[in-house]
């Protein structure tokens, strides 16, 4: 059957376990929680050596991972077999033949990462186990998504925090995920994450960042766009093109739905500008959306399809670095 990562983990938690996980998708933080969960809670670490393997599929085969699962357990109830990195693997028949009938007293969990198998093929994985996708997060829910984050290791985070995170991060769950991990070694349990403890602990400078970038936009503040853009030229990888034209792309597509939207009372500016947003913030948004004339908006957003085309190699000639310079000088006038 397909299941959520939150009932997989809470079953798992409860000691209800599936003889065969096929775990899957492009967003590998799910996985990899889940997988290591099996690996870490469910044999006792003295009783691993007999009953518990780990496979990573570049150097192994089905076949070894088929008769590992069929070996019985050695002086405890189950054993563990778990496969890291399948989607090295070209053919995965004989794991598919095996969960036709599994091992009654093995956990198989295999990790399929950046990528999924058809779902028909998989069948007896759906029939006899467990089958996981893990899907990444939308940009316009991913303010929402690191509040849920840091919630889950015990700290509070501010809206600006927040859109440090979710803006210079972007959709790298793991990543983010990671920071708020090193955070708990470094901070008491409980604490509120602030932009400045981002900027201490984390090195993203709350100055130069794709939120105040907006910020400088929004405000037609020539002299500070260009200097969040000098910046970010200075380390171009970090700050790569085509993740700030996202951004502000949904940033104004944003601004352009609120002149579209009939209603704008704050439930829908929750779904306009994002339902993460505290009622000051989302007032704000409302308060900057006025002030741009639909005709405007149409031109910025056409613009920033322009360059996300070139960015991506098509009829251009630019640097990276004066595709940056070119882009803000032509949303600015």
């Amino acid at each position: 059957m397909k299941a959520s990562f939150e009932n997989i983990i809470d079953q798992l938690k409860r000691n209800e376990f599936h003889p065969v996980y096929f775990l899957m998708g492009e967003e590998p933080l799910y996985i990899d929680k889940i997988s290591q969960y099996i690996e870490n809670e469910i044999i006792d670490e003295a009783n691993r050596d007999f009953n518990q393997v780990v496979f990573y599929a570049k150097d192994t085969t089905p076949e070894e991972v088929v008769a590992s699962a069929k070996e019985f357990p050695f002086g405890v109830d189950r054993r563990v077999v778990l496969v890291k990195e399948a989607q090295n693997w070209k053919e995965i028949d004989p794991i598919i033949k095996y969960a036709e009938n599994p091992q009654p007293s093995t956990i198989l969990a295999i990790c399929h990462k950046y990528g999924k198998v058809d779902a028909k093929k998989l069948k007896p994985f759906d029939t006899n186990g467990i089958i996981f996708e893990s899907q990444g997060v939308k940009t316009w829910n991913l303010g929402s998504w690191v509040e849920k984050c840091a919630q889950e290791h015990h700290f509070s985070i501010d809206q600006k925090a927040t859109n440090l995170l979710a803006e210079h991060i972007g959709n790298d769950l793991s990543r983010i995920d990671n920071e708020f991990s090193k955070l708990q070694i470094i901070l008491p349990e409980n604490s509120r994450i602030t932009s400045d403890i981002i900027e201490k602990h984390i090195g993203i400078n709350k100055q130069y960042n794709l939120y105040e970038l907006q910020d400088a936009l929004a405000s037609h503040d020539e002299v500070r766009a260009y200097k969040i853009i000098l910046a970010f030229c200075s380390n171009i990888k970090s700050n790569p093109l085509v993740r700030t034209i996202d951004n502000l792309f949904y940033f104004y597509k944003s601004l352009l739905n609120y002149h579209l939207s009939a209603e704008k009372d704050l439930e829908n500016l929750k779904l306009i500008f994002g339902a993460n947003k505290s009622p000051q913030m989302l007032r704000r948004q409302a308060g900057i959306a006025a002030k741009y004339p639909v005709v405007s908006l149409i031109k910025i957003i056409h613009t920033l399809q322009e360059f996300d085309a070139r960015s991506k190699g098509i009829n251009n000639s630019l640097s990276e670095e004066e595709l940056y310079k070119e882009l803000i000088y032509r949303i600015l006038h």
